[in-house]
C-alpha cells in the first residue's frame, strides 16, 4: 500500500514538474526566436508562475471590456450634450443682429444636440451578447495558459545578464507560447 502512495506521489510530482518544464521551454524558445531566426539568448528563470484562462474568465473579461466601454461613450456623449445644452441657453434673450446670429447657432446646437442625444439612446440599449462559440462551451474548459515570468538573459555577444519580467500566452496545453506582452528590463538589485 505504502509502494503504491508512494508511487502516486512521485508520477504526480513528475508529472507537473514536466508541465513546468514544458511550459518554461515554450516561453525559452519563444524568445530565442526573432522573425524566424533561433537565438541561444542563456534564459534562467527568477519567478514562473503559470495561471488558465477559462471560457469563464474570457467571458467575465469580455463583459468587463464591452460595459467598460459603454460607460466610457456614454459619459462622452454626456459631457458633449451637457456642452451643447450650455451653448444654446448663451444663444437665448439676444437681441438685433446678435439675435439672427444666435439664432443660426441655436439652431445648430439643437440639431447635434438632438443626434448626439439619439446615439446617446441607442447605446443605452445595446447588450451584451455571448459571442456563438462560447454558447456551446463548459465554463471550466481551458482555452489558453498565463505564464507572469521573471527572468535574466545574456544576449549574444555579451557577457552581462540582463534581468526582464513579462506576461506570456501559451496554449491551453502549454506546449507553444503564442504571444509575449508588456516585457520590459528591469534593474537587478545585486
Amino acid at each position: 500500500m505504502k509502494k503504491k502512495i508512494f508511487t502516486i506521489a512521485l508520477f504526480t510530482v513528475c508529472s507537473l514538474s514536466n508541465a513546468q518544464t514544458i511550459e518554461k521551454q515554450a516561453v525559452k524558445d519563444y524568445l530565442e526566436t526573432v522573425k524566424g531566426v533561433h537565438y541561444d539568448l542563456k534564459v534562467n528563470y527568477t519567478h514562473f508562475e503559470v495561471s488558465t484562462i477559462t471560457v469563464q474568465d474570457s467571458i467575465t473579461f469580455l463583459k468587463e471590456n464591452f460595459e467598460n466601454y459603454k460607460a466610457s461613450k456614454l459619459a462622452s456623449l454626456t459631457k458633449s450634450i451637457a456642452s451643447l445644452n450650455d451653448g444654446i441657453k448663451k444663444q437665448e434673450g439676444k437681441t438685433g443682429f446678435d439675435a439672427v446670429v444666435a439664432g443660426s447657432l441655436k439652431k445648430r446646437f439643437t440639431y447635434d444636440r438632438d443626434k448626439l442625444q439619439k446615439k446617446y439612446d441607442e447605446i443605452t440599449l445595446i447588450e451584451f451578447k455571448l459571442y456563438e462559440p462560447y454558447k456551446t462551451q463548459e465554463p471550466n474548459k481551458v482555452l489558453c495558459k498565463k505564464a507572469d515570468v521573471h527572468f535574466t538573459a545574456i544576449k549574444p555577444g555579451e557577457t552581462k545578464a540582463s534581468a526582464y519580467m513579462g506576461d506570456f500566452i501559451l496554449n491551453s496545453v502549454g506546449d507553444k507560447c503564442l504571444k509575449g506582452k508588456n516585457i520590459k528590463k528591469i534593474e537587478m538589485n545585486f
